[in-house]
């Protein structure tokens, strides 16, 4: 009973989220920002690249984020230990449309809501699941990263930009490698705040700590040092068809760049697309990132705003179109089945 309590507090915690006076902040924030890149637009020049963009790449990078998620289902199977990848398959693609829709990343949850729906996967192995992806992702983005600035600017490279990318990648791999201990420390030091502050009775840290306890239990029987090996490779599989998805759009607008740059200017995207800043649908921040990290590496800002808004576009044109073939797969191959057994795997 405490566990399910603890359970429905996370799901009711997200639902209130999406409906909040944050959440109607970010929609202004990003209408803003929307507004103050159109205005930068020359739209005579945003028509004509738009009219010269090429079909067959925009069909190809459809393809291409149809393989990313297929690389997501394969280390989500590494992590949970195994699983039905038909199924895992569809819980990445809803989970991939509605967490692009959703505002402030709440559509994170979206993960945790469908594993235990179509897979059978309860919360505390979802999020347990979804953490450790997050953080191989802040590994795989850093180190990919800071390869590509390096090799693009090389001595010119700006020391600081180096360092803290370097520090980045050396905490999240400590983190990961030490994911158990991480979560048992931060279970004692939330708990010794709230007795020091005097809240540890009432009912919201309450919930806090239960939550942290479910993950606790998950991450006692995970050994990350064993599964590091495919976890790197799928994540550098998912990880390099996301770059090259990004590239093959930016070539479809008739824009010329290379592969690294191309790397650089995305990330600035990725960047802001992974803080809890976005309001519906992200539209605003993450062609604010794009458009810096593109300008940055030498394109117009006519180039970088049009690209940026029309990567959006396609990868959320994409992912819907992946949802609903997902919803074909889920009613054609599980219904009535588990992605899991109901108990718990080794790993």
């Amino acid at each position: 009973m405490k566990k399910e309590r603890a359970e429905n507090g996370i799901i009711q915690e997200r639902k209130k989220r999406i409906l909040s006076i944050r959440t109607l902040f970010l929609f202004l924030l990003s209408a803003a920002i929307v507004a103050f890149l159109l205005n930068k637009l020359d739209l005579k020049g945003a028509i004509t690249l738009i009219r010269q963009s090429n079909p067959r790449l925009i069909i190809l990078a459809v393809f291409i984020y149809f393989s990313v998620n297929f690389f997501k289902t394969l280390r989500y199977g590494v992590i949970l230990g195994k699983g039905n990848l038909i199924t895992l398959f569809t819980v990445s693609g809803y989970h991939n449309f509605f967490n692009m829709i959703l505002p402030a990343r709440t559509g994170e949850l979206t993960f945790v809501y469908y594993a235990k729906k179509i897979a059978g996967i309860d919360i505390a192995r979802g999020l347990h699941t979804l953490l450790v992806a997050r953080i191989f992702d802040f590994i795989v983005i850093s180190a990919i990263f800071l390869t590509s600035v390096l090799v693009y600017y090389g001595a010119d490279a700006t020391p600081l930009l180096l360092g803290l990318g370097i520090v980045f990648f050396i905490i999240s791999v400590l983190i990961m490698v030490n994911l158990k201990y991480f979560v048992v420390v931060l279970n004692a030091a939330v708990s010794y705040a709230f007795r020091k502050t005097g809240v540890a009775e009432k009912k919201w840290p309450a919930r806090i700590l239960d939550k942290i306890s479910l993950l606790i239990k998950e991450f006692e029987g995970f050994d990350a040092r064993r599964v590091l090996p495919m976890l790197t490779i799928t994540s550098l599989l998912t990880w390099g068809a996301l770059y090259s998805l990004f590239y093959v759009t930016v070539l479809a607008f008739g824009v010329q760049i290379d592969f690294i740059r191309s790397v650089i200017g995305s990330t600035g995207g990725v960047l802001t697309n992974v803080l809890p800043i976005n309001s519906f649908g992200s539209f605003g921040t993450l062609e604010a990132g794009w458009t810096g990290g593109f300008i940055l590496v030498g394109l117009s800002h006519q180039e970088a705003i049009v690209t940026g808004f029309g990567s959006h576009i396609i990868d959320f044109a994409a992912s819907a179109l992946l949802a609903l073939l997902c919803l074909g797969f889920s009613k054609i191959f599980t219904t009535g089945r588990s992605a899991l057994p109901s108990d718990k795997p080794e790993i």
